[in-house]
């Protein structure tokens, strides 16, 4: 099998939502992978969480990060989002195109992370996911079921 190059990539932080347009296909496909549609995974996101609007307006708190990955040409493909809590940091979303995955992209999103908002991570992720999370250092601490999906409480520390 031959391996991928890593890309050129960039990490920014966003202060404020500055592209909802390019990136809304990003979460929508999150949502996807974690509930195999992208309508239902919407649906669930902003009935429980209000997350689109959030998304929408996001502006930055001294203790939140929405970190954006950007290809060679400054388009969008991955991100995560992140919230600083008195003993840990929250990953509550991270995204990375699949045409990226397995590229060191979502390596570089958590190195930045771990350099802005400091470690132990912790996170809940689907079944989909554990294994690129296990990859990158993380151990699961807890398994459970909501809304016909396994997830997974993680830890890197």
């Amino acid at each position: 099998m031959a391996v991928k190059a890593e890309p050129k990539i960039t990490v920014e932080r966003w202060e404020k939502m500055d592209d909802f347009e390019s990136f809304f296909p990003m979460l929508k496909g999150m949502l996807e992978a974690i509930y195999g549609d992208a309508k239902r995974g919407l649906k669930i996101y902003e009935e429980r969480y209000d997350a689109i609007n959030y998304y929408k307006y996001y502006r930055a708190r001294p203790n939140s990060y929405l970190l954006v990955v950007k290809n060679e040409r400054g388009e969008p493909i991955g991100f995560l989002y992140v919230r600083r809590k008195r003993n840990h940091t929250y990953l509550y979303d991270i995204y990375v195109k699949p045409e990226y995955r397995r590229r060191g992209v979502a390596k570089r999103l958590i190195e930045e992370l771990e350099r802005l908002a400091g470690k132990p991570i912790r996170a809940d992720t689907h079944e989909g996911a554990l294994k690129a999370f296990e990859r990158l250092g993380f151990k699961v601490l807890k398994d459970y079921w909501e809304d016909g999906v396994h997830w997974f409480l993680i830890e890197k520390d």
